[in-house]
């Protein structure tokens, strides 16, 4: 168990290192990625939402720690506002994350990372795990977030911007 540990702790450590020197990264237009299933999710068919993509690991406690808040600003607002995706930057043991996920009773959309995909992002960059980039309802990246986010502050990032209350 403590070897698996260390592994992780140097995984994360290498992941951070390459990170930091990610410099000038160029938006896309859009993300596509397999789900835990194998299906391809475009994060452009959200278009018209506000999308919460956020950038995660099952290795990652401030990650596991903001679950409960991604999927309860998910529940309320999917359905008429925004919707969460999450993104997993691990590559070697999908089942291991189908199962977290299903112990955390994650309800949004998950994504599997590629492997080129896990050390670079096409909203920004990345510097740490959680990073959140929320996208307006154009698409355009309107804030970044490192590490943890409650519901509040996601809902209130999109009310100031929609100067609507909430």
């Amino acid at each position: 168990m403590t070897n698996n540990l260390f592994y992780k702790f140097i995984k994360l450590i290498t992941v951070l290192l390459v990170f930091s020197g990610q410099q000038n990264l160029s938006v896309a237009d859009d993300l596509v990625l397999p789900d835990l299933n194998g299906k391809q999710i475009k994060v452009s068919d959200y278009k018209g939402k506000w999308v919460i993509v956020n950038y995660w690991a099952t290795w990652c406690p401030p990650c596991a720690e903001e679950i409960p808040e991604l999927n309860a600003f998910h529940k309320k607002h999917h359905a008429k506002t925004a919707v969460v995706i999450g993104v997993n930057i691990e590559t070697d043991d999908i089942g291991y994350v189908k199962e977290f996920a299903k112990s955390f009773k994650i309800i949004y959309p998950v994504l599997q990372a590629q492997v080129e995909d896990t050390v670079s992002s096409p909203y920004g960059h990345l510097s740490a795990l959680p990073t959140t980039f929320i996208l307006n309802r154009e698409g355009k990246v309107q804030q970044t977030i490192v590490g943890g986010v409650t519901s509040r502050q996601l809902e209130k990032i999109i009310c100031t911007s929609e100067k609507t209350s909430c």
